[in-house]
């Protein structure tokens, strides 16, 4: 007779192969969707749309770099399962300003809006220029609420839509010598839960990624001091990766109740 430990992992080995994985198979939810996604050149916003390609998504990508951008577009039909190179395409701009949002104007096929976009700075508010307070504003907040309100009109008029705007841990908690940035972040998390309840009724759902700690350009450029004193504050130990954020993002786009969410990927730091 089977001992008890085995027949429980040949439930949890039976329970595993259930599990529909939909970035191996052609009926993912999002299977043929379109994505608008900012920030996509690089870190999680590349991420994203390396995952949503993955997904059978049409991804749409915007920032500044061409060069970058193009690069992630090449990646997105390096993987199996992707959708063709030719239905994704570069959008290069700046999306903290009006007339790059114009050529979304009477855009009516976008799925999914993700604003991945935008800058990081670190310094005392007394010590930082009003023009980095205002470039920071702009890109982060401003740039996600033009986006919010380009592609939330469009999807009004199909009643249909999903928002994932991408926030930080710092929005939640604040943090020394960051006010800007912090403020920035605050705001995007403020923004969603407004936007969620605006949109009552228009099928449109609204939710925001809220990382703490990410493998990404920021983090690298961080000291050994500094790596060190952030993971011991972190129960999990470690920093997250994009790829999981990515993973979050899929979540919130295919689950049709995710509505106002505030989903933290901090590896359990908002604890304490």
């Amino acid at each position: 007779m089977p001992s008890i430990s085995l027949l429980i992992r040949r439930k949890i080995n039976s329970s595993l192969s259930r599990r529909l994985d939909y970035s191996t198979c052609a009926n993912s939810p999002l299977q043929g969707q379109r994505a608008l996604i900012t920030g996509a050149s690089r870190g999680i916003g590349a991420a994203i749309a390396v995952r949503f390609a993955e997904e059978g998504v049409q991804c749409l990508l915007a920032g500044r770099d061409y060069t970058r951008l193009n690069q992630v577009k090449q990646s997105l039909t390096s993987k199996k399962h992707t959708t063709d190179q030719a239905t994704h395409q570069i959008f290069v701009g700046d999306v903290s300003s009006e007339n790059f949002w114009k050529q979304f104007k009477h855009e009516n096929q976008i799925d999914l809006l993700v604003n991945a976009a935008g800058i990081t700075h670190f310094s005392p508010l007394f010590t930082t220029s009003l023009d980095l307070v205002h470039e920071v504003i702009r890109t982060n907040l401003h740039g996600t609420m033009l986006g919010c309100r380009t592609i939330g009109k469009s999807m009004m008029a199909r009643k249909k839509g999903c928002i994932i705007n991408v926030a930080s841990l710092l929005g939640l908690k604040g943090g020394k010598g960051s006010t800007a940035y912090v403020a920035s972040k605050a705001g995007i998390i403020g923004l969603t839960r407004s936007l969620a309840a605006e949109l009552e009724g228009r099928n449109i759902r609204v939710n925001v990624l809220v990382p703490g700690y990410i493998e990404t350009d920021m983090t690298q450029a961080m000291t050994s001091i500094e790596r060190s004193k952030a993971l011991e504050d972190i129960p999990l130990g470690r920093f997250g990766l994009t790829a999981e954020v990515a993973d979050a993002a899929v979540f919130l786009a295919s689950n049709k109740y995710a509505n106002n969410c505030t989903l933290n990927l901090d590896g359990g730091l908002s604890a304490k």
